[in-house]
């Protein structure tokens, strides 16, 4: 498990148990249980207000499919109309606006602990949720809590699709992110078999060619430029990319295998002229 000082540090400037005053109303103890509602994802059911529901379920199927990172759906949970621990004061959870991941592997306690990947946190601070596990008194690493206002989850929505898109909705693009993951991971020995001075340059290109041509994967016009101008620089990624994406339903190593020939056909390539 990482140790605490290996996670993204505590921004500054935050402020806390503001719920009411930026607007979401009444918590504890007099709950807006009318305004909750229940979503399923990163195979987990979890309660939450409704202005939230997209923008969880965007970071809850991140959090599963491009983080690796598999919750546990008798230890994953949003609302819950109560006060904070020891205190008489009303929990972001009354409010729908908290969510606890895990909580028998991230526990509130001290020592710190927790075995969340250490990408997850900027992932879900970047779209409006404060973390537990930056508290000083002690650290509650299973928690995430939105500290902005209703008017602000529009503009977080649009971050977390920018942040997960072309993976977000699409099967076979979930399997092909972990191989390429791996591939990266292997860049050392892939360069050591290749002999081409534009060997990283090319690496990158058709990495990521090969991610947002994957089959059925949504891409936005920007997205769908850039991988105009990866196609453009290697002529055959566009036809390997989607080769990958067919074969994204083969097991992982057959997968794995199919892509490093893949990069290595690729970056054999010479560079356009």
């Amino acid at each position: 498990m990482p140790p605490r000082e290996a996670y993204m540090k505590r921004p500054h400037g935050v402020s806390l148990d503001r719920a009411q005053q930026n607007g979401w109303g009444t918590g504890w103890p007099n709950c807006q249980k009318s305004k909750i509602v229940e979503l399923s994802a990163g195979g987990v059911k979890v309660n939450v207000r409704r202005e939230l529901a997209e923008l969880v379920g965007l970071l809850l199927n991140a959090t599963v499919a491009l983080h690796r990172y598999r919750l546990k759906a008798h230890a994953t949970g949003g609302y819950n109309c109560r006060s904070i621990r020891n205190k008489n004061k009303p929990s972001n959870h009354s409010w729908g606006l908290a969510v606890d991941l895990n909580w028998n592997d991230n526990p509130f306690q001290k020592p710190f602990k927790s075995d969340l990947p250490i990408d997850v946190i900027p992932l879900w601070w970047n779209c409006g949720f404060y973390w537990g596990g930056w508290y000083s008194t002690k650290p509650d690493p299973m928690h995430f809590e939105y500290v902005f206002t209703p008017a602000d989850v529009p503009r977080h929505v649009r971050k977390a699709k920018e942040l997960t898109m072309p993976f977000r909705d699409d099967g076979d693009a979930r399997a092909l992110i972990f191989r390429v993951e791996g591939l990266l991971a292997m860049r050392e020995t892939i360069d050591n078999h290749v002999n081409n001075p534009h060997e990283p340059n090319k690496l990158t290109a058709v990495v990521n060619a090969i991610a947002l041509d994957a089959k059925g994967a949504r891409a936005s016009a920007g997205d769908a430029a850039a991988a105009a101008r990866l196609a453009a620089e290697s002529a055959r990624a566009a036809q390997t990319a989607a080769e990958a994406a067919q074969a994204a339903v083969l097991d992982p190593a057959a997968l794995e295998a199919l892509l490093e020939r893949v990069v290595r056909r690729v970056l054999a390539e010479p560079p356009p002229a």
